[in-house]
C-alpha cells in the first residue's frame, strides 16, 4: 500500500479528541459570556460591545440602503442581493438525474438548503 494511504493509529485524531480540542480552544467573552470558536475571533466579537463600533462598520454603497456590518464578507454577501447575483449553486443530483437548480448569494442559505436534501434522502 502506498505510504500516503497508510494510517497511523498513534497520530490519528478521533472525532471525540477533536471535539475536546475544539472546546479547549474556545474562548468566552468576559462582557456577555458569548463563546467564540477560536481565540482569534474574540477581538472581532468585542467590536460588538464597542461604544464607537459605528467607526468600524462597513456601509452598503447602494443609495437608500442603510445596511451596515462589522464584517466585510457580510457586506459582500449583502451587496449580491442588490445586484441579484447568485454565484453559489446547489451541487446535489436529484433522483431523476438532473441537478438541483437552487442558487443563492448567501453561503449559509446554501448550507441550510443542502441539509434539506439530506433530510429528504433520509426519509
Amino acid at each position: 500500500m502506498p505510504r500516503d494511504h497508510q494510517t497511523n493509529a498513534a497520530t490519528s485524531t478521533s472525532s471525540q479528541q477533536r471535539s475536546e480540542l475544539d472546546s479547549i480552544r474556545r474562548t468566552t467573552c468576559t462582557t456577555c459570556g458569548t463563546t467564540v470558536k477560536r481565540p482569534s475571533d474574540l477581538p472581532r466579537h468585542m467590536l460588538t460591545h464597542a461604544k464607537n463600533k459605528e467607526d468600524f462598520m462597513f456601509q452598503c454603497p447602494f443609495p437608500e440602503c442603510s445596511h451596515k456590518t462589522l464584517q466585510r464578507s457580510n457586506l459582500e454577501t449583502h451587496i449580491r442581493i442588490h445586484i441579484n447575483a447568485r454565484p453559489l449553486q446547489c451541487s446535489v443530483i436529484l433522483s431523476d438525474g438532473s441537478r438541483c437548480d437552487f442558487a443563492t448569494s448567501d453561503p449559509s442559505s446554501l448550507h441550510r438548503h443542502k441539509k434539506r436534501h439530506e433530510t429528504q434522502d433520509g426519509q
